[in-house]
């Protein structure tokens, strides 16, 4: 029994062996979406939402990294994703975050603490309000025709979109996460994803948050939810042909 809980690389941990197993599956296009979170202009691009904070409040350096991050690693792996997903015919999904009736009276306590904290301190509160650009899909990745993006007034798309109605009517099964931040809008989605049946997977080059150790931090946190991927190896994968079915003991008799 010790022998078959053995690591398989070194410093993982052996008793933890068995979530391997949980996360063997092979994502096929017909079952699968790719979930891109929060890639807007609020929270994804410079002079925008907290980018536009932290940069007048003196965080430069911090706004450099995470731009950089986005710009030259986490676009061009969602660009991929994209045309993959897309030639193979999976589903590609938008969520964006803010306020959709303009007040921030559809969002959480915690949410409108933070507006008033900002108020307070004669700053303008950094999330977007629906219909405006910082609401808005990053145009080097806009959705194609046909694609939903889904306004979502929290951090998960399960507790605070109609996300899940809408996997539920295209037959989704199998989810690949990409956007920001690893470890907020990214990680709570997943999670509620993993809990409510879906098999996920994380595309960690398709992800950013404000520092790369904030940024490891979420990888880790939802690892055992899901398999951490890069986005070459999930473009291999859905491109690859679907395992022959199995036959039913009635065909096995025949």
């Amino acid at each position: 029994m010790r022998d078959e809980l053995s690591p398989h690389h070194p410093g993982s941990e052996p008793l933890f062996t068995y979530r391997e197993h949980q996360n063997r599956f092979q994502l096929t296009p017909a079952s699968t979406a790719l979930v891109l979170v929060d890639l807007q202009y609020g929270s994804a691009a410079d002079g925008y939402g907290f980018n536009k904070v932290y940069r007048d409040l003196g965080y430069g350096d911090t706004v450099d990294g995470y731009i950089e991050r986005l710009e030259r690693t986490v676009i061009p792996n969602v660009q991929l994703l994209q045309r993959t997903f897309r030639e193979f015919g999976a589903s590609v999904i938008f969520l964006t975050v803010g306020t959709i009736t303009g007040d921030y009276s559809d969002m959480t306590p915690r949410f409108r603490r933070a507006v008033a904290f900002w108020e307070a301190r004669g700053v303008e509160p950094p999330y977007a309000r629906f219909g405006t650009r910082e609401m808005a899909v990053l145009e080097s990745i806009a959705p194609a025709a046909g694609e939903p993006v889904i306004p979502k007034t929290g951090a998960s798309g399960f507790t605070a979109s109609p996300l899940e109605r809408v996997l539920f009517n295209i037959g989704a099964r199998s989810l690949v996460f990409g956007g920001v931040a690893t470890n907020y809008c990214v990680q709570s989605t997943l999670r509620d994803a993993s809990d409510r049946g879906f098999d996920c997977v994380l595309a960690e080059d398709a992800c950013a948050d404000a520092t790369p150790a904030i940024h490891q931090v979420g990888v880790d946190s939802v690892s055992p939810f899901c398999r951490v991927e890069s986005s070459a190896a999930i473009v291999d994968e859905i491109s690859r042909p679907p395992p022959p079915a199995q036959p039913t003991p009635a065909e096995d008799q025949r």
